[in-house]
């Protein structure tokens, strides 16, 4: 009879002193879901005719590894995996076994991994692989949202017919829809899925996706601190995203999305920049949600540092265009309240592709591997000095054109 084998996670001094030759086999488990060897100290309990003796501790020939169970792979591919092969020395129990199991473990294709002693030749060990396969996936049901958003979420967790079906893509998609809903506002969105043999098929299981997405959050405050220069009114008006309850805005949603809120916290510091106050900047953001109501709370506390104005402007490595035309399109000069927002734009506009700005007019005209820097070169008390850093490089030049479709 065949008989687990693993490995003792202790040993009391009186065990030394049993005859090796009766030894008991000890169960030696992994259940690869939970990606870890499991070593149980208990005794396997099988008839006295039953037991394999074995040296504990000795050195084996490993005669040979038979692999069983419900197993679609090619076996030979199983034992190459495992890092076990025919004719090497193995102990018994040791970490040849250990490596193996762990090794098929973190492929995550198989519920259950045993080996077995099947017998004893002289100095060779003979060993009975078991394993059972994961299943796969047959069929996916989503409920608690329209059909488009099924399927997008179906392809978005790669849910497709065949998948392996383990703990980590159940907790993974569980994890992706409930964070997908929150960012949209859905705080209290929850996801339970569940699996159930496909008793028309093998090994496969169809999987149940139940979303709950609940109410949309709103938001009944948002409050600043550190804010002198501009009220907190118009620091919330600089977020056109993200906003406060108020019985005035009645076909406009107090929502609070994720994504949304941080592009609004970049634009209070645009804000900023805009009228000089380069070092303006958001030193913490607390977002409170009080589940009884329904709702969240925003804090934004801010440093607005001093006001600064534009200095020198010099253009260097420009060849194509005189400074002159380059300090017209540029639209600043010194003495200019700092405003780093319109410097970028006028550098490069990348809301506008064919904006009127300094990278423009080179790649409009050819020279389409270009490169405009701004560059602060010295700051002296509120005034900042740049240098416009230009590496004009080669014109480029159409080489071959293909008409297709005429």
């Amino acid at each position: 009879m065949k008989q687990l084998l693993a490995i003792k996670s202790a040993k009391e001094d009186s065990e030394k002193q049993v005859n090796k030759l009766n030894n008991i086999l000890v169960l030696y488990k992994s259940i690869p879901l939970l990606m870890s060897v499991l070593f149980f100290g208990t005794i396997f309990q099988a008839k006295a005719q039953d037991r394999i003796p074995f040296d504990q501790g000795k050195t084996y020939i490993l005669g040979d590894i038979d692999v069983t169970g419900k197993v679609s792979f090619n076996k030979q591919n199983v034992i190459l995996y495992s890092g076990l092969e025919k004719g090497q020395m193995i102990t018994v129990p040791g970490e040849n076994i250990s490596n193996a199991i762990k090794k098929l473990g973190e492929v995550e294709l198989f519920s259950e991994i045993d080996f077995y002693i099947t017998r004893i030749e002289g100095d060779s060990i003979f060993l009975e692989l078991n394993l059972i396969e994961l299943p796969k996936l047959n069929d996916v049901k989503i409920t608690g949202v329209k059909k488009g958003k099924k399927e997008a979420l179906i392809k978005d967790n790669s849910l497709t017919k065949g998948k392996i079906v383990n703990e980590n893509l159940i907790t993974t998609t569980k994890n992706y829809i409930e964070n997908k809903y929150r960012k949209d506002g859905f705080y209290n969105t929850k996801v339970n899925i569940v699996t159930t043999p496909d008793t028309t098929s093998g090994n496969e299981v169809k999987m149940l996706v139940q979303i709950d997405k609940g109410k949309k959050v709103k938001i009944s405050s948002i409050s600043f601190e550190g804010n002198e220069k501009f009220s907190d009114s118009k620091l919330r008006k600089a977020m056109s995203n993200t906003k406060q309850k108020n019985f005035l805005r009645i076909f406009k949603r107090s929502k609070y999305i994720k994504d949304k809120y941080e592009e609004d916290l970049k634009s209070i510091i645009d804000k900023y920049k805009e009228k000089g106050y380069r070092d303006a900047r958001i030193t913490s953001d607390t977002v409170i949600y009080n589940k009884a109501k329904n709702d969240i709370t925003i804090n934004i506390n801010l440093v607005e540092g001093r006001k600064y104005y534009f200095g020198d402007i010099k253009f260097l490595g420009n060849t194509v265009y005189s400074d002159q035309g380059l300090r017209n399109l540029l639209g600043i000069k010194k003495g200019d309240v700092y405003n780093g927002v319109l410097l970028d734009k006028r550098i490069a506009d990348k809301t506008k592709p064919d904006g009127e700005d300094i990278t423009n007019l080179y790649q409009n005209n050819g020279y389409l591997f270009s490169q405009i820097n701004p560059v602060e070169v010295r700051t002296a008390n509120d005034t900042i000095d740049f240098e416009i850093r230009i590496m004009e490089g080669p014109l480029a030049y159409f080489n071959k054109i293909t008409v297709v479709g005429n």
